[in-house]
This record gives structure tokens, C-alpha cells and sequence, in this order.
């Protein structure tokens, strides 16, 4: 039905934009079967934590609007007061559809699509969007027989049914096969592709039919990956959603940057098409402190400090109404790590509080953005071929100083995702923690699998799976997919197309749990370690994961007697997105604001991220700290 509301909306001349209704946990959906997942795990963010009413307002704010309501709405009040003209409200799928074409001036198509559902444990149906959309066709789901039996005893109607046949083959691996067949059959009207499982899929039609993705799923995700390697070849950036971190090696390796969204993540995608009412994000008028001071600093051996909060992928954007409550809150000084799509939200997020002055409410010179990793999305951008990763990186800014307005406009700092090789390192089985004390058994999850096994409805769980769900879980922890891996040194060809792109400084990955460390031997690029935080195991792979992590940090490098720098990073969205917020925004302000106090010590001097590097080029200048040649 979505996808037929999609063609229709675009023969009439409109943009289109779909809402589920549904009751979502919020919480950061990691990946795996999504089966095995509690459905409201998979949804997305919740309606208030999401802000979803107030980005409603916005949408018949900035657009004229009609709406089409597959049965009762929560925003059937909010409708009702802007006045938007309501041209179908109906649960009756065959109601629905008579309604929404007798208000227009498209006829109803004479031929009707049966979806077929197949019989395991995932929907077919999204990934039909672009045969619906291009034959122009009305369309059901498999199995909705009363639907099927009132469309075709009120009008005569031609039924085709696709993927319903009784000899179908059921389960996951059914889902890649067709999911690529259709891809292919359309390719000619698409340009990349959306990884995604039917929930995440279904709710993106209409920006998949907008932009010309092609949605595709399988099980494992990364096999899809490698089937597609041709395709991928001239495709700068997929969107999608990981079902694990291996999706990020697949596509980084061939040179694909990716990003990411969730159902609801934003709730109305459609508003990224309004043209921007701004010039980017405002930088403060003087940058302070100046570099007199930066020296002063470094003869009475300061360590400056700064948090960066990795916020990027598009989903990512309901983190920032929690993150910048806090940090108006703490006055911290620190970065935020984004992507290209996430300017094209600024008007219609706490982004926009970046141009805003302090003593307004604002965030202006306390808060800096960072282009993280290919800019167009996250990569490993070590394992990128360098001309692919240096490709991406230069359109994206050029991409994004076309929409803000000029190149001074980008920001000047780069944010990788790991920008080092992957090492291999030995994996413990035992896992002891000094804080908070903890000693868990590790253990390797199983392979992704496309059978459904006993996961399906009404099958037993497995012993596994019992002890997982039981109270002895907590002492059991899986291996994580990097958790084997380490980073190796500084890779010339990224950081170089990093400088190349026009940045003047960058947070490297190399170095991890060194000493405050500068990379040198790249013109015009300073390059500076994180020296706070754990190695996790996966994507962002080096975050600090409580307070504990930045008072040893601290420890650690008031005790050398010698200036530096403290550097931390935050996965924003196990942090603020609006399921986790309530259980974990208190320590995460208390950890901005022991940043912003000063530390234990209060010795510490927060700083951006910006005034870091530019304290780091000035200590590697004076042989003050340790330095590392980019080989």
C-alpha cells in the first residue's frame, strides 16, 4: 500500500511521506535475527523521546499537505487542528484504496499485485516497492483474503500475485533471492541500495522510491555484500541497517560508505528535501584561546580535555535533543562527529543551537561538528581502496559546502571510524573488569544462520538460549565481532586524502592507549590519539563506557608530569536515544560535567576539540610530547 501511495503521490506532483503508529522500546537495535528480536526493539524511537509530534508540525508547517489514514492515527487530533485535508480514513484496505483515488484525478489501476508473505518468519513484501511503483499498480499482502474478496466484487480487477505460489521457498534465504531479483529487474531506476530487514525496509519506501534505492536483505548481510560486488563498484554510499559489523568490513572493502536509519529515525525523512533557511553552522567570531595562550599552557604542563560524541548516522539525530540538554546543562566543551545527511536537518534539530549564542540558550563556540569518516557515512576507512575512500571524502565536502554555502562553511576536524588496520590480537575467554569489579565467560555467538530453526514460533529455545534469558546470563558475555582485532599504526593514503579534502585536523583511531601522540609527516594535518576510553569490539570500537574510564585517564596523565591532552568518544545513541536516555542520561551528564569541572583533579582545562589539535600541533612543535611518523 505504501508503495502505491508513493507512485500516486508523484503523478499527482507531491512528495510523499508514510507513519507507522506502533508502540517502539527506542532503544539501539544492534543487529541479528530479526526474529529472534522483541519486535519493539526493531521500530525505532518512541513519540515523545523522538520528538515526533513536534516534527509533525513541521512538516504542515513547511509543506501544504493532504493526508491518506489506513484506519485511526495518534495524529488524528493534530490533524483535525491544522486543517490538513483527510482524502481516506479507512481500515478497510479496499475502502482505503477507493477513497484516495476518488479524491484525485489518477484512475485506479485495473490490475491489483498479491504480495506474497512466503511462510517463515520474514515479509517479501518491501522489497516489491519498485514493481508496484513502476507498473504503477494497487497492491496487497499475501493472506488478506477479505481485502482480495471486496476489491474484486466491487470493480473488475486483473490479480497477479508475485512470490505466492504454494511451492515458494520459505525462510531468510528466500528473502536475499528475491530481494536482488528485484533489484536487478529495476536497476535501471535505482542507484545504490538499502540493506535492510522488512521492518526497517517497509518504513523507508518512500525515501527508497524517492532517491532510488533498491531494498535488499539476506542472512548473512555481508554474503549480500559480496553477491553484489559488481553493482557495488560506482556506488559511493548504501543505506540500510547493519545486522552486523561485518557489514561495515563487506562494504567498506569495496569501497562503500555506509548509513544508517532506523523506522521513525528521523520520523519524517521527507523534511531532508526542504531547501536549508541557513549558511551551515555558525562558528564563534574569535577563536579563543589563541595560540599565546595554547604556549603558556604548555610550559606550565596543562592537559586539556574534550569529549566527542559520535552522533552521526541519520537515525542518530534523535540523539541530540537529550545530548544537547545535557550539555547546555554542564557547559561541556566538546565535538560533535556527523555526516553530510545530518546537515540537511539543521533547521529541524538541536543542530541549529550550534549558531546560537551561549547566553541565548545556545551552543555556539562550546560545541564544534567534525565530517566524520567518508562523509557520506561510516566506513573502516582502512579497508577501503585509498582512491575509493578519497573519492567519497572529497564529493562529500564538496557536496556539503555546495549546501551551506562555501567551503569555509565545512567543518575543519575529521573524525574517523578506523582509520588504522585491523590487527589481530589473542581473545581472553575470561573477562575480568576492575570497575565496576566484574568477571564474566566469553563465548562466540553462533554464525547468522537462514534457517529458522527452532527460533520460529512455538519452537523450544536451545540450552544457550536458556542459560542467556536466565539469571546466569550476567556472567556470560559474547565475543564481539572485533573483539580479536587491535589497530595498527597511521595509514598515509587516508590521512592524506583527508588532507587533501581540505581538513586541518583529524582524531585518529592509531595509537589507542598511548601517550597523548601526534601524527606527523602529513602537510598542513595534525592528527591526534585518543588517550581515554575501551577498546569495544565494534564500530566505533574506541569509546569511553563510564566515568570510571575518563578518572583513570586522568590518573594516568597528571601522573606523567608532562602537558597533553585527555580525548574521549561517546556512541551517542547507547546513550540518548530515547529507550536508553532515562536509564543512562545521568551518567552521562555527570561524566560532562566532571569534564567541564575540571576533573577530579580540577586541574584539567576543557577545551574543543579544534582548541585540542591546535594545543597538540603546538607541544609536537616544541618536542613536548610524542610523535609518530606516518609511514
Amino acid at each position: 500500500m505504501c508503495a502505491t501511495l508513493a507512485w500516486l503521490a508523484a503523478d499527482e506532483g507531491l512528495l510523499f511521506e508514510c507513519y507507522y503508529d506502533g508502540r517502539p522500546s527506542g532503544v539501539h537495535y544492534g543487529g541479528g535475527l530479526p526474529w529472534r528480536a522483541d519486535r519493539a526493539d526493531l521500530l525505532g524511537g518512541t513519540y515523545n523521546g523522538g520528538r515526533h509530534r513536534e516534527q509533525f508540525e513541521l512538516v504542515v508547517q513547511r509543506f501544504k499537505c493532504e493526508a491518506a489514514c489506513l484506519g485511526p492515527t495518534i495524529f488524528d487530533g493534530a490533524l483535525a487542528e491544522a486543517g490538513v485535508r483527510v482524502r481516506a480514513s479507512s481500515s478497510d484496505v479496499a475502502a482505503f484504496y477507493s477513497q484516495v483515488f476518488k479524491a484525485g484525478k489518477v484512475k485506479m489501476p485495473e490490475t491489483l499485485l498479491v504480495v506474497g508473505n512466503g511462510q517463515g518468519p520474514l515479509s517479501l513484501v518491501p522489497y516489491a516497492c519498485h514493481e508496484i511503483v513502476e507498473r504503477r499498480l494497487i497492491a496487497i499482502a499475501g493472506g488478506d483474503d477479505a481485502a482480495l474478496e471486496k476489491l474484486r466484487s466491487e470493480r473488475s480487477i486483473q490479480v497477479e500475485r508475485l512470490w505466492d505460489a504454494p511451492t515458494t521457498p520459505v525462510g531468510p534465504e528466500s528473502v536475499a533471492d528475491r530481494s536482488l531479483e528485484m533489484a536487478v529487474r529495476w536497476g535501471r531506476r535505482t542507484n545504490t541500495y538499502l540493506f535492510a530487514d522488512p521492518e526497517a525496509a517497509g518504513r523507508w519506501i518512500p525515501s527508497a522510491i524517492r532517491s532510488g534505492w533498491a531494498p535488499v536483505f539476506g542472512i548473512p548481510q555481508a554474503d549480500l555484500v559480496t553477491r553484489l560486488s559488481a553493482q557495488l563498484q560506482t556506488v559511493p554510499v548504501a543505506w540500510g541497517r547493519q545486522q552486523d559489523d561485518w557489514d561495515f568490513l563487506q562494504l567498506s572493502q569495496a569501497g562503500v560508505a555506509f548509513q544508517l536509519v532506523d523506522p521513525g529515525r528521523p520520523p519524517f525523512p521527507v523534511l531532508r528535501e526542504l531547501p536549508s533557511r541557513r549558511t551551515g553552522i555558525i562558528p564563534p567570531s574569535v577563536e579563543h584561546p589563541d595560540d599565546e595562550e595554547l604556549r603558556r599552557w604548555a610550559r606550565e604542563r596543562r592537559v586539556v580535555s574534550t569529549m566527542v560524541f559520535w552522533t552521526g548516522m541519520v537515525r542518530e539525530l534523535e540523539c541530540l535533543y537529550a545530548l544537547s540538554e545535557i550539555l547546555g546543562l554542564t557547559g561541556l566543551k566538546g565535538g560533535l562527529a556527523l555526516t553530510v545527511e545530518s546537515f540537511k536537518f539543521v533547521d529541524f534539530t538541536p543542530l541549529g543551537l550550534l549558531s546560537v549564542a551561549r547566553d541565548l540558550g545556545g551552543l555556539r563556540g562550546q560545541v564544534e561538528t567534525l565530517l566524520a569518516s567518508a562523509g557520506s557515512g561510516g566506513m573502516i576507512e582502512s579497508a577501503s581502496p585509498p582512491e575509493r575512500f578519497a573519492r567519497n571524502l572529497a564529493d562529500s565536502v564538496a557536496a556539503l559546502a555546495d549546501r551551506l554555502g562555501g567551503k569555509d562553511a565545512v567543518p575543519t576536524g575529521w573524525w574517523g571510524v578506523m582509520d588504522a588496520p585491523l590487527l589481530p590480537r589473542r581473545i581472553g575467554r575470561v573477562k575480568i573488569e576492575a570497575s565496576p569489579p566484574s568477571v564474566r565467560l566469553r563465548y562466540r555467538r553462533r554464525a547468522l544462520s537462514a534457517d529458522p530453526g527452532l527460533s520460529q514460533a512455538g519452537g523450544r529455545p536451545d540450552l544457550r538460549s536458556r542459560i542467556r534469558e536466565s539469571p546466569l546470563g550476567v556472567l556470560f558475555e559474547p565475543i564481539r565481532t572485533f573483539d580479536g582485532s587491535r589497530p595498527g599504526g597511521p595509514v598515509r593514503s587516508v590521512l592524506e586524502a583527508v588532507s587533501a579534502a581540505g581538513f586541518e585536523y583529524a582524531l585518529t583511531k592509531s595509537e589507542f592507549g598511548a601517550p597523548p601522540t601526534a601524527i606527523t609527516g602529513i602537510d598542513g594535518l595534525t592528527a591526534l590519539n585518543y588517550t581515554a576510553g575501551r577498546w569495544d569490539g565494534w564500530t566505533p570500537f574506541e569509546t569511553v563506557n563510564g566515568l570510571s574510564d575518563l578518572v583513570r585517564a586522568e590518573r594516568r596523565l597528571l601522573r606523567s608530569k608532562k602537558p597533553g591532552w585527555l580525548l574521549g568518544g561517546i556512541d551517542t545513541c547507547l546513550w540518548t536515544f530515547s529507550g536508553h536516555v532515562l536509564d543512562r542520561g545521568r551518567e552521562l551528564r555527570d561524566m560532562c560535567r566532571w569534564m567541564a569541572q575540571g576533573g577530579t583533579s580540577g586541574e584539567l582545562v576543557n577545551v574543543t576539540p579544534g582548541t585540542a589539535a591546535r594545543y597538540a600541533r603546538i607541544l609536537a612543535a616544541e618536542g613536548l610530547i610524542r610523535t609518530v611518523a606516518v609511514s
